[in-house]
């Protein structure tokens, strides 16, 4: 499972204008009112959130919402005290001023059970850049500043704290079907097989991490699914029945009976037993080279991979490798080796499901 940031530009807009804006607010409104800080913060993350992400009436006129509803829990003399009124209006005051916040927030961002999740976090992030605004401005150590310092740095630390609530719409978290492929893999491979999958998936690892190209990305990574399912499907294919040197025994045992046999319904069925052993070697024969053929399509595959890796990796990768022959090679490889193990598995399975009268 991996953890991803997406849309980064977007993200450094926002965060950008959520502290510059709510530091330039909060300086422009110190003159005006009291509550400069708080106002001056609301207004500087909605502005962020509205360059980075769009939507901006409606962060605006939720900033002005939460705005209004402060206002109205607010003290009279709130420059000097920094206070909120006591008890259960200051409670529901907060509550719905963040909520309202935290509504323009999750604008146009996710649905659903992410979008419940993403409001939530808007709405606990408001409360804390709240509080932030207020400490600073009340706080001893900040009381022999000049107050529009304090001003300006209380709205500067809302602007700081409101980025955090852009945070979950730019993660995702993705499954790596390679790594989700390999936890399938069963523990009875060959260890031939077991080495070129090994092989496999640290040519993935390294292409994640130096091929910048997308698409290029994508070709690796089917390819090494490729052999991932391979390697599973050969693990399916198992040498069932008697040995090669019980067969040989058995053979020998039974040529010795048709040597020696004079009843003619006897002799009959003796040869139908002796070519029914002959038919289980054959087949014995044909699985064994049919899985070393398919090891060997293996080993091609996971060189060509690393081939296709290495020539991706270098300068100009993208343009150099998009009408290159490694990626036909490898698309018509990684269709070659799945049609091996098909054709290996219906033989084997062949086996299976002859009928014991084909042995008289």
């Amino acid at each position: 499972m991996d953890i991803r940031f997406r849309d980064h530009a977007s993200f450094h807009r926002a965060a950008a204008g959520m502290v510059g804006g709510s530091l330039l607010i909060g300086l422009a409104l110190h003159p005006i009112t009291a509550m400069a800080p708080v106002a001056g913060g609301l207004a500087g993350i909605a502005a962020g959130a509205s360059w980075g992400h769009g939507h901006g009436k409606l962060r605006f006129a939720a900033a002005a919402a939460a705005l209004a509803t402060v206002f109205v829990a607010s003290l009279a003399s709130w420059g000097a005290q920094v206070g909120w009124v006591s008890g259960l209006p200051s409670a529901i005051a907060l509550v719905v001023s963040v909520s309202l916040l935290a509504l323009g927030l999750a604008a146009g961002g996710p649905r659903g059970v992410r979008g419940v999740g993403l409001f939530l976090w808007a709405a606990l992030t408001g409360l804390v850049a709240m509080w932030c605004a207020m400490r600073i401005v009340g706080a001893r150590e900040t009381a022999g500043l000049p107050s529009w310092v304090r001003d300006g740095a209380g709205a500067t630390a809302m602007g700081l704290v409101g980025i955090l609530a852009m945070v979950p719409r730019h993660l995702s978290l993705a499954s790596d079907p390679v790594t989700a492929a390999v936890r399938r893999l069963p523990a009875t491979l060959d260890p031939e097989v077991k080495g070129l999958c090994d092989r496999a998936v640290a040519i993935w690892r390294g292409a994640k991490e130096a091929l910048a190209d997308e698409g290029g990305q994508h070709l690796v990574r089917d390819g090494v699914l490729t052999t991932l399912a391979v390697a599973m499907k050969s693990a399916e294919v198992k040498l069932a029945g008697p040995s090669e040197a019980e067969l040989a025994a058995r053979t020998a045992e039974l040529d010795g009976k048709l040597a020696t046999v004079t009843d003619g319904e006897a002799r009959a069925q003796y040869a139908a037993a002796r070519a029914a052993l002959d038919d289980q070697r054959r087949y014995r024969d044909h699985i064994a080279q049919g899985k070393e053929r398919l090891v060997a399509r293996m080993h091609h595959h996971v060189t060509a991979l690393e081939k296709f890796q290495l020539a991706a990796t270098g300068l100009d990768a993208a343009r150099a490798v998009a009408a290159s022959s490694p990626v036909k090679q490898l698309e018509d490889l990684s269709q070659d080796v799945t049609a091996s193990s098909d054709a290996l598995l219906e033989l084997e399975l062949g086996e299976k499901v002859t009928p014991p009268g084909a042995f008289g």
